[in-house]
């Protein structure tokens, strides 16, 4: 195998790794978010520890994800010319890169403050 197709071949996996990656992030906060849910929901007397977890679970989502669409973001940026000029290579180089972080901010944002919100009052 040249070494082109050995980089096109790595670039590839390295998408995948990303890809899994953010999965797993997701996967754990809202798996999280879904424990101090019904925490929250059944009625707790340890109104700080179950704050203090649902802050860090905002502050992981927030951290690790972010930081892996911004992984997504080099990634792309790292294609060589062949993958940019490929169907798939203009539509990451178009993505709403912005938006997703924002999007992805704002929803663990809502979770979190819709928690603690019913918590505290």
């Amino acid at each position: 195998m040249d070494k082109e197709a050995m980089d096109r071949q790595t670039h590839a996996i390295t998408g995948s790794f990303i890809g899994r990656d953010f999965q797993l992030i997701n996967l754990i906060s809202m798996l999280s978010n879904l424990v101090t849910l019904y925490i929250v929901s059944s009625g707790t007397e340890a109104i700080i520890p179950v704050s203090i977890v649902i802050l860090a679970t905002l502050i992981f989502a927030l951290i690790a994800g972010l930081n892996q669409i911004d992984t997504f973001k080099a990634w792309l940026s790292d294609m060589d010319e062949q993958q940019a000029k490929s169907n798939m290579g203009k539509l990451g180089q178009d993505a709403p890169i912005a938006m997703w972080k924002i999007i992805f901010s704002l929803t663990y944002l809502a979770m979190a403050i819709g928690q603690l919100y019913y918590l505290w009052v």
